[in-house]
């Protein structure tokens, strides 16, 4: 049978005795669904109310036809992983996507992306508290309870993809979701006080004197200039671990002093990240040690005495907590080489660099630079940098 016309935008027809329908919702774009009828009467009665409920969705700035968040989701970690490959995206963020990327599929993929809206949200942390509550052998690394950071992570996760789908048309015009998940029990690492990381510097200095074994030399000398390195630019211990020689770039400040440009890919994906002035001499010592190593641009700045790319100094850095007997704070909170990054930004407020700064800098929002570390500038330093 032939196309019949029930309007100028739409038309129905024939196709194995089932009638279908096709609607023309843009210049050259246009929408086929089966009406699942043999009966014309009942086929232009369906096809009918499919075009009135286009037009109410057109007004209130709503997608006619939307894809499922499951083709979402396969569709932005394609372009995380190509991301990935040209070094945008870190191989530890892309692992993270699509850990979190298994809850949303099982919790909305099959819904329509532009049909997940604050409920939807607000429902999926109390689905996630009980993932895995029926299951008898935990997965690894996974949480019968998972923490109030996760979960406000994989939240997060979902709402970056419904921003993303909104960016790209695929929620027509509708606003994007409101709700906040509140941590409830927020755990903040401990930041060295002056008095401790001098002890801490002063450790690694005397454990490097107190041996002539080559091997242990070389990586105590290693882990000296990778702890003053992490101290002095905020950076997260992976995207110290993922930096690159190609990675740094020399410059001259206002001042007209010399310092680096370090290019770094984490979290939040590529950034650039300024180093204290006085780190420029220890990032220099690195370089010229890599270098009579026989490193090229596309080495990494730190590697193990193996030549592979480090994964984890921590017990190195432990011995030296022991050494040094600063395992704890006076709060008996363990200190890692996390606490590092914390002491950058305690000092950095400290010092009345703008929180906007460190946050761009630290590749963090303001507000979780508020939340972690404003407790620990007091009072006092604020004012004095207000009243500047």
């Amino acid at each position: 049978m032939s196309t019949i016309y029930l309007a100028d935008n739409l038309a129905i027809y024939k196709r194995e005795s089932i009638y279908y329908m096709r609607l023309k919702t843009a210049p050259q774009k246009y929408v086929h669904r089966s009406l699942k009828t043999h009966n014309q009467t009942e086929a232009r009665r369906l096809a009918h109310r499919q075009l009135v409920e286009f037009e109410i969705k057109q007004e209130r700035g709503e997608q006619f036809t939307a894809p499922t968040f499951k083709q979402v989701i396969a569709e932005y970690t394609k372009i995380r992983e190509l991301d990935n490959q040209r070094g945008k995206t870190s191989d530890a963020m892309l692992r993270q996507i699509k850990r979190v990327n298994k809850f949303w599929l099982e919790y909305a993929g099959h819904m329509r992306i532009d049909k997940i809206g604050n409920k939807e949200l607000a429902d999926f942390i109390p689905w996630r508290k009980a993932y895995y509550g029926n299951v008898k052998v935990l997965p690894k690394n996974a949480k019968l309870h998972p923490q109030d950071k996760t979960l406000h992570f994989d939240l997060t996760h979902g709402k970056t993809l419904i921003r993303w789908a909104t960016d790209r048309g695929y929620r027509g015009s509708l606003p994007l979701p409101t709700f906040q998940f509140k941590i409830e029990r927020r755990i903040v690492r401990p930041a060295f006080e002056m008095s401790e990381y001098q002890t801490l510097y002063k450790t690694m200095r005397r454990r490097i004197n107190e041996t002539h074994h080559k091997p242990w030399v070389a990586s105590r000398r290693m882990l000296r200039d990778y702890v003053l390195i992490l101290a002095n630019t905020g950076m997260r211990v992976g995207e110290l671990n993922g930096l690159k020689l190609r990675d740094i770039h020399p410059f001259k400040d206002e001042q007209g002093r010399e310092n680096y440009r370090l290019v770094v890919r984490g979290k939040t994906g590529e950034r650039d990240v300024i180093p204290r002035v006085n780190c420029k001499a220890w990032i220099d010592r690195v370089l010229v040690r890599r270098k009579s190593e026989g490193a090229g641009s596309n080495d990494y700045l730190f590697v193990m005495p193996s030549g592979s790319k480090i994964i984890t100094l921590g017990d190195q850095f432990n011995a030296v907590l022991e050494a040094g007997k600063i395992v704890t704070n006076t709060f008996d909170k363990k200190f890692t080489l996390y606490s590092l990054r914390h002491l950058y930004a305690v000092q950095a407020l400290r010092k009345g660099i703008s929180v906007f700064a460190v946050a761009r800098n630290m590749g963090t929002s303001v507000e979780v630079i508020q939340q972690y570390y404003g407790s620990h500038a007091t009072s006092v330093t604020f004012a004095t940098a207000l009243g500047n």
